[in-house]
C-alpha cells in the first residue's frame, strides 16, 4: 500500500504542502544568521537517513524508548526546518507508539519512510533555490 495512502488514513491531518518555507526565514530571523539557519537544514538532511533508519530498528524491536527517542527528535527537527509533511507523519508514529499500537507504529513508520525521499528533496529545492544570487543570505527563503 502506498505510503501516502497509510499515512493518511492514520493522520488525517497530514498536510498536503511538503515543506513551509517561512520555518527557515523564521529560524534564521531568530538566529540572526541565514547561514546557521541554512546549514542547520543541511546537516538535517545528511542525518535524515540515519535517524529514519534508527527509527525503523528500534519499532521493529519493539523498542519504545529508543523509537520515541529517535521519534521526538526527528519531529523537532522536521518543524524546525519546515517539513511540516514529514513532521505529520512522524506525530502519526508517536502516537501510535504511546497508544501502545506497536503494528500500526510499524506500518506508519515504513510509511514515514517512504515520504521521507520527497521531503528531503523539497528541502534541498529550496536551499538550492534561495541560493543563487548574491544576496541569497538576506532572502531566505
Amino acid at each position: 500500500m502506498p505510503a501516502d495512502v497509510v499515512l493518511g488514513r492514520a493522520c488525517p491531518a497530514l498536510a498536503t504542502q511538503q515543506l513551509d518555507p517561512t520555518a527557515l526565514t523564521r529560524l534564521a530571523a531568530e538566529l540572526e544568521s541565514s547561514d546557521l539557519a541554512r546549514s542547520i537544514a543541511r546537516t538535517y538532511l545528511r542525518m535524515l537517513e540515519g535517524r529514519l533508519s534508527r527509527a525503523s530498528a528500534a519499532l521493529a524491536r519493539r523498542d519504545d524508548i529508543a523509537a520515541m527517542d529517535v521519534l521526538l527528535s526527528l519531529r523537532v527537527s522536521s518543524a524546525t526546518v519546515g517539513l511540516v509533511r514529514l513532521e505529520a507523519a512522524v506525530l502519526g508514529v508517536i502516537d501510535a507508539v504511546r497508544g501502545g499500537e506497536g503494528e500500526l507504529a510499524r506500518e506508519l513508520g515504513a510509511a514515514m519512510a517512504g515520504i521521507a525521499p520527497d521531503a528531503g528533496a523539497a528541502l534541498q529545492s529550496h536551499l538550492d533555490a534561495t541560493a543563487s544570487g548574491p544576496a541569497a543570505v538576506d532572502r531566505l527563503p
